[in-house]
């Protein structure tokens, strides 16, 4: 019956359809497949990836580390907003933590150096909806608010917070800092409009839960495992086993030095090897999945009842954007 309703359907004119394929748009839907790839089924993390690659080798320019916002037939136009580089910095992020290619990773950064070159102020403290140097406007937007889309500022905020942890200096963490103190007024005045700079100042306040896998990928038990555990703060690494194989991930990511989320965090005993860290305190090397989590729901932060961890965000003696 199904099958005689679609032929029937496709006998009528069909609508006509916008086929511009837009990078920001993209990156939210990459991010999202590639977080049911963990929490679903690992086939989500293929249309993720394609579409990531996708955008990589049409979208960006990396001799000019410049990222267009649209392509349709062949043709890119549009220097791209800071919603296309941060969604889509967030979206490779994920792709990175659902597959564990170092590629994926090195785009995220890539964008991430992008963001803080093309849309980062330094005297105003803040971050720009428009590129520097781009269209000629009485005055250069910026997006506090979520909408149909998340805050541009927000995920920005979010995803180079995520980043840093990836990096062997400060940087994007101080510019995450600066935002949201420039703007901790406007996000105390109405927080419901602006949950997406809300999630990146607890992010700042409380720090990422990071969970370094040390092995050549990230075993299938694991995984589900992982997809049964609500870790809202979760920021999943699966790194190479030996410093050997983390020497050719740091060619990759055009690093010298392994960032602190990698360094001495290898696998033991010759089985696959979690670190679950927050806060420069660490759980010991773990081969036992069940283990490493069970101390992480202890650190989890706000673990109470839900009136309990509203009562915590508005404690004026723990404000996470004061």
């Amino acid at each position: 019956a199904r099958e005689q309703v679609f032929a029937a359907r496709a006998d009528r004119p069909r609508p006509p359809r916008d086929e511009k394929v837009l990078a920001g748009w993209n990156g939210l839907m990459i991010g999202a497949f590639a977080e049911g790839a963990l929490v679903l089924d690992e086939h989500y993390a293929e249309p993720a990836v394609e579409a990531l690659e996708f955008c990589h080798e049409q979208l960006w320019d990396e001799s000019a580390g410049r990222l267009q916002r649209r392509y349709k037939d062949g043709e890119v136009k549009i220097r791209g907003y800071l919603e296309d580089y941060a969604f889509l910095a967030r979206g490779a992020l994920a792709c990175y933590e659902a597959t564990g290619q170092a590629a994926h990773l090195r785009f995220a950064l890539d964008l991430a150096r992008a963001i803080e070159a093309d849309f980062w102020d330094e005297s105003a403290e803040t971050l720009y909806f428009t590129p520097e140097g781009g269209e000629e406007l009485v005055a250069r937007p910026q997006e506090l608010n979520d909408q149909s889309t998340p805050s541009s500022v927000g995920v920005a905020c979010e995803v180079l917070s995520a980043l840093s942890q990836f990096t062997t200096h400060d940087r994007f963490a101080e510019i995450t800092e600066r935002v949201l103190a420039t703007h901790a007024d406007t996000i105390r005045a109405d927080p419901r409009m602006r949950a997406s700079l809300v999630l990146a100042a607890d992010r700042r306040a409380t720090g990422w839960l990071e969970c370094i896998v040390a092995a050549e990928s990230l075993p299938e038990n694991w995984r589900e495992r992982l997809g049964r555990t609500y870790l809202p703060d979760r920021l999943l690494s699966v790194r190479p086993p030996t410093e050997a194989g983390l020497g050719e991930w740091l060619e990759t990511l055009e690093s010298d030095d392994a960032p602190p989320i990698w360094a001495e965090r290898e696998q033991r005993e010759g089985e696959p090897t979690i670190y679950v860290c927050r806060d420069f305190t660490c759980s010991p090397p773990q081969t036992d999945i069940d283990e490493a989590l069970d101390w992480a729901e202890e650190l989890a932060p706000g673990a109470g009842s839900a009136s309990e961890q509203g009562s915590d965000l508005v404690d004026p003696d723990d404000d996470p954007i004061a």
